[in-house]
Parts: C-alpha cells; sequence; structure tokens
C-alpha cells in the first residue's frame, strides 16, 4: 500500500505543472509544509511568497538576477563590481571543463541551482570524484517545474567557475542573507556549519539573536565588524525589488555578493518558526 501512494505521489507531483497555478501550489504546498496553503489572506513569508509567484509578481526581471551568472551584471550595475568573486569561466556543458586551466582552489556550480555548490580544496582529490557527472545532472534540473518557482524558466542553465572564498579556518564561510523589502533591510539570517548540519539563525540590525525566529539553535555569535556596510549594500541592490534576500560573506574584511533570492526554499520555508513567519511576512506590501 505504501509503495502504491508513492507511485501516485510522484504521479501527481509531475502533473502539477499542468493544473492551474492555485491548485497546483496548494497541492504542493501540503506536500511540502504539511499546511494548507491560505492564499486568498495570505499572512505568512511563505503564504505572501506563494501568492507573489502565482500572481506573477516574480518574473523575467528577478529572473536575471536569480540567474547567478546574469546576476553579477545588474551587481555591477549598482556599483559591487569589487564585491564578487572571481569569475573563471562558464560552461554549457561539464565535459568543456578543462582543470588545468584552472586554479588549485575553486567553486562549480550551475547559474540556476540551489545547494549544489562542488568546492575544490585541491585539484588531486576534486578530480576523484564524477564531478562532471554531478554537474551535468545539475544541469537538467527545472525548477520552474518541480518547485513552481515559474520565474526559472527564463534562466538557460549554464555551470559557472568562482573564486574560491577562502576566510582560514577550512570550513565554508559563514553566510549572512539580509532580507530587504522595498528597499529596506530587516533581518539577518545567518547560515553557520554549512559543511555538516547547516544551522540558520536570525539577528536584527542591531545583532540581537532572535531565538524565537528559527527552529534552528546555535550559540550567540560576534558581530561582525562591517554589519553596517553590509546592510548598506544588502538595501542596495535590493532597492529595485519588493522583497529580495542578498547573500553575502565576510572574508578577512571584505564582503561578497554570494546571490539575490526572491523565493527562498520556493516559497515552503519550514524551519522558521510561526513568529518568524509572520514577522517576515508583515514586512511583504502586496
Amino acid at each position: 500500500m505504501n509503495k502504491i501512494k508513492s507511485i501516485v505521489r510522484i504521479i501527481v507531483m509531475k502533473l502539477l505543472w499542468y493544473l492551474p497555478p492555485k491548485i497546483a501550489h496548494k497541492i504542493l504546498y501540503k506536500q511540502v509544509v504539511n499546511e494548507e496553503l491560505n492564499i486568498d489572506n495570505p499572512k505568512t513569508l511563505n503564504e505572501k511568497t506563494q501568492y507573489m509567484i502565482i500572481n506573477g509578481m516574480i518574473g523575467k526581471k528577478e529572473s536575471e538576477c536569480t540567474d547567478k551568472l546574469l546576476m553579477r551584471k545588474y551587481v555591477e550595475k549598482i556599483g559591487y563590481a569589487n564585491n564578487l568573486p572571481i569569475l573563471y569561466n562558464s560552461y554549457k556543458d561539464a565535459n568543456q571543463i578543462d582543470i588545468s586551466k584552472l586554479p588549485e582552489k575553486f567553486v562549480l556550480k550551475t547559474n540556476h541551482g540551489s545547494g549544489d555548490i562542488l568546492i575544490c580544496k585541491n585539484k588531486k582529490d576534486f578530480t576523484k570524484i564524477p564531478f562532471k557527472d554531478i554537474l551535468n545532472k545539475n544541469l537538467k534540473k527545472n525548477f520552474a517545474k518541480s518547485l513552481l518557482e515559474y520565474h526559472y524558466k527564463y534562466i538557460k542553465p549554464l555551470i559557472i567557475c568562482e573564486e574560491y572564498l577562502d576566510d582560514g579556518t577550512g570550513k565554508v564561510p559563514i553566510d549572512y542573507k539580509i532580507w530587504c523589502f522595498d528597499g529596506k533591510a530587516k533581518y539577518i539570517m545567518v547560515c553557520v556549519d554549512r559543511e555538516k548540519d547547516v544551522k540558520k539563525v536570525y539577528y536584527d540590525l542591531e545583532w540581537n539573536y532572535l531565538e524565537d525566529f528559527s527552529n534552528y539553535k546555535y550559540k550567540k555569535m560576534d558581530k561582525p565588524d562591517n554589519l553596517k556596510q553590509m546592510i548598506e549594500m544588502a538595501e542596495k541592490l535590493s532597492k529595485e525589488f519588493k522583497v529580495v534576500r542578498v547573500d553575502l560573506y565576510n572574508i578577512k574584511g571584505k564582503i561578497y555578493v554570494g546571490e539575490l533570492t526572491f523565493t527562498s526554499d520556493a516559497g515552503m520555508c519550514t524551519y522558521l518558526t510561526k513568529k518568524g513567519q509572520i514577522a517576515l511576512g508583515s514586512e511583504i506590501n502586496l
């Protein structure tokens, strides 16, 4: 019986793309979040994100900044070209990658992916993994269909190779994700322990730990020395959008722009508490 249910679920999920958006999103939301989606009177971050997706409020303009390659042009236009990791190359297919022409340390990822980053710290070990097969498989992912994030349909999948950001700890650098609404920063999500079991915790702009925003728990972290500068950058990068999460790295005093995110967790965040969902959702003016 469980096997039959699993098969039915797979079939239903594949049919979502062909259903009316409102119905499709309600089905997907129930499957992922295990809650009913309130799309007629949205209040939470999830509900309002779903509302914006369904009503076309996130489209081609946002897709150009979701694309990790095209996003660089936008960041350069705003005046932060020097705050981007070095771009070594881009590829249509992983078989085009010539490791011998790359530095000892680098990062490979798809321009439309999420969490599919491959990090090379030394080529000898890196070439032992089937990185080309992994990347070519990732190129085929279609988030427009699988998670109903329609703005992804405008992105032409590519592989990009960028500078490895090394903070000297030997770990994946801390990721500061600043939530901005109508060009104003409001909250900061901090991602730590990415190489093991990632923790997502929240701070306000004065660096007060908002322990009741996230289901993840972590020790109180030191305030970054250039927090004010990070917030200013995030606000300038977000000024053209209703809501965007600006992801930054702080490497030895220099700030790097990682990416811009418009549909965090595809509008189906499960790690936020109800208080966190309401707090972020209340900042979105539909």
